[in-house]
């Protein structure tokens, strides 16, 4: 917490600022009211951008999918294409540059996606899954004409690593996505806001928490449950990142190059 009197950090279980001095008793709650209040506000925001977004689909379907098809199909297809162009075709550089950009392009509409459109986890995949099944046919389709060969894959494992390619760009999507729900967590976090946490984690603060108040037990409860809220989306945002390499990268592995 932060000191009104001289605006430094202090312990959220200090009555007295060890900085200036000032006994903290009578402002402490006025403090803690104050930060509930942002949370919830904060809450609020995102719940009212959400609403916005679907209001808006609903009201004005042919803008809505317009802008959608061109930000956020459209142009990380096109992008994905003219990557693979570059990189195989004009200067047939080493696969794995191809593989790290099909990473490196979609991520930042999924995280555009949330931040800005308000459109989560399940909007994501499924437009991740639309920008992943359609570069890699537009991909095919280039090596076809270009290598005068068989567009689709001729055998099992060519269609594996087809299908593998794109669920790595799907993922990549849907990591700046989960990115994006992380940095709405962390951005505004305040961890001493005074909602009621789990009451499992609630229990288990009471038993190793040794001798405390009710209110400074129930401010460590909270603490610990919106940091396994932050973890959680954290961890979540590494798993598809690395399933979305680990993908990419299969077939490339797979063959010791």
């Amino acid at each position: 917490m932060e000191c009104p009197f001289c605006a430094e950090d202090f312990n959220d279980t200090a009555r007295v600022c060890k900085s200036c001095g000032r006994d903290l008793r009578l402002v402490l709650p006025i403090i803690e009211e104050n930060q509930e209040l942002i949370r919830k506000a904060g809450e609020l925001q995102l719940r009212v951008n959400r609403l916005r977004a679907a209001e808006a689909r609903q009201a004005m379907p042919l803008q809505f999918w317009a802008l959608h098809f061109g930000v956020y199909l459209l142009v990380p297809i096109v992008l994905l294409l003219i990557a693979h162009y570059v990189i195989t075709i004009m200067f047939d550089v080493p696969l794995l540059y191809l593989r790290l950009g099909s990473f490196a392009i979609p991520l930042p509409f999924g995280f555009v996606l949330l931040m800005f459109s308000h459109h989560g986890f399940r909007w994501s995949a499924l437009y991740g899954a639309v920008v992943g099944a359609v570069s890699v046919a537009g991909m095919l389709t280039i090596v076809g004409f270009a290598d005068n060969i068989a567009i689709l894959p001729e055998n099992t494992r060519e269609w594996r690593e087809v299908f593998e390619y794109a669920a790595s760009i799907m993922l990549a999507y849907v990591t700046g996505n989960v990115l994006a729900a992380l940095a709405q967590r962390m951005v505004p976090k305040t961890l001493d806001a005074s909602s009621a946490p789990s009451p499992a984690v609630l229990h288990a603060v009471r038993i190793v928490g040794g001798p405390a108040g009710s209110q400074t037990l129930r401010r460590r409860a909270q603490k610990i449950s919106d940091n396994l809220g932050t973890v959680g989306t954290a961890l979540g945002a590494l798993g598809t990142a690395g399933a979305s390499i680990f993908a990419g990268l299969r077939a490339l592995l797979g063959d010791g190059s």
